[in-house]
């Protein structure tokens, strides 16, 4: 449900699980699959045409509309939800916007990689968001307590393998994500992946 006379930034949406309004891009969008009338797949990027619903990207708010009804209410049909593959899939689609985002700044050369070069940015004052590994250990808590210090954002996302593999690397334990307007996305997506990741 939009709120009538809001611009497109503040444009509220009513989740289908918990009932709160929330800004739209603090909710994730659930749609029905294009090649099927009755599967509901999570729509991060809220493009899929046709109608859709509005939850918190959690669990509970997942599991709560689908055990009302409210899914297929919203979207007028009977539909086929599976609230763990649904929970699944949305923290994968999270964590794939983070990726892409993160290899859009490295193109844009708005990425510091590793700790030499992530030291350096926050020096400059130029992180606007630090990634650590969750396994970086050691330097992962004087480099969140430097962003701290910035009032800069820390997430904590993937391996060191992973952050690696990511970036043509064996390991990566930290970077440095150089642009405001990236860093926020990133952020933004990767917290929502972690509150998926979490269940009851």
């Amino acid at each position: 449900m939009e709120t009538v006379g809001a611009t497109s930034d503040e444009a509220q949406r009513t989740c289908a699980g918990c009932r709160k309004t929330g800004a739209r891009d603090t909710l994730l969008r659930l749609a029905i699959v294009a090649s099927s009338q009755h599967d509901v797949v999570p729509d991060v990027k809220g493009k899929l045409p046709g109608r859709g619903v509005w939850v918190h990207p959690r669990a509970q708010c997942i599991e709560a509309a689908a055990k009302r009804g409210a899914i297929a209410r919203s979207l007028k049909r009977a539909v086929s939800v599976d609230t763990e593959a649904l929970r699944l899939a949305a923290m994968l689609q999270y964590e794939q916007r983070v990726d892409g985002l993160l290899l859009g700044a490295r193109r844009a050369r708005k990425l510091a990689l590793g700790t030499d070069a992530t030291r350096e940015a926050i020096a400059s004052r130029g992180a606007h968001a630090l990634v650590v590994a969750k396994d970086a250990a050691g330097r992962r808590e004087d480099l969140e307590r430097a962003a701290a210090q910035l009032g800069r954002s820390c997430v904590v996302f993937r391996t060191k393998a992973e952050l690696g593999r990511l970036f043509g690397r064996e390991e990566l334990s930290v970077l440095a994500i150089l642009d405001s307007g990236i860093a926020r996305e990133a952020a933004r997506a990767a917290a929502f992946a972690r509150q998926l990741a979490e269940v009851a």
